[in-house]
């Protein structure tokens, strides 16, 4: 399955897109600029190398194209603007193979492990 070759992936864009995945199956449904955040902490955690913004959100992309995730363009709430800022809302479309797939990810349930050891 095209899934577990994108999860498995340990460099280049595929493993880009894994990364936007297992965040994805954290929280399933991050606005684009948290997705960075959150893949920053995990590869920063796991001591991992943090891909590049514009590499995310062409993983973002290309995970939308193949019926990943939905991308919804809309206006998020910011200290920084009364009127708000235009960002990408990137949800998990929740396809039952793209679950089971995180389930068993190594990459995400070691990051999970140590993220609840740190909220003990």
């Amino acid at each position: 399955m095209e899934i577990y070759n994108i999860l498995a992936a340990e460099k280049g864009f595929e493993r880009t897109m894994g990364d936007v995945l297992r965040v994805l199956g954290l929280y399933h449904r991050l606005w684009l600029s948290e997705i960075y955040v959150e893949i920053k902490g995990m590869n920063t955690t796991l001591r991992e190398d943090i891909p590049e913004y514009s590499d995310i959100v062409k993983a973002v992309n290309e995970l939308k194209n193949k019926g990943y995730v939905y991308v919804e363009k809309r206006t998020r709430s910011s200290l920084a603007s009364t009127e708000g800022v235009e960002d990408y809302l990137v949800s998990l479309a929740g396809l039952r193979e793209v679950v089971l797939a995180l389930l068993s990810d190594r990459k995400l349930v070691d990051y999970v492990k140590i993220k609840r050891s740190m909220f003990r």
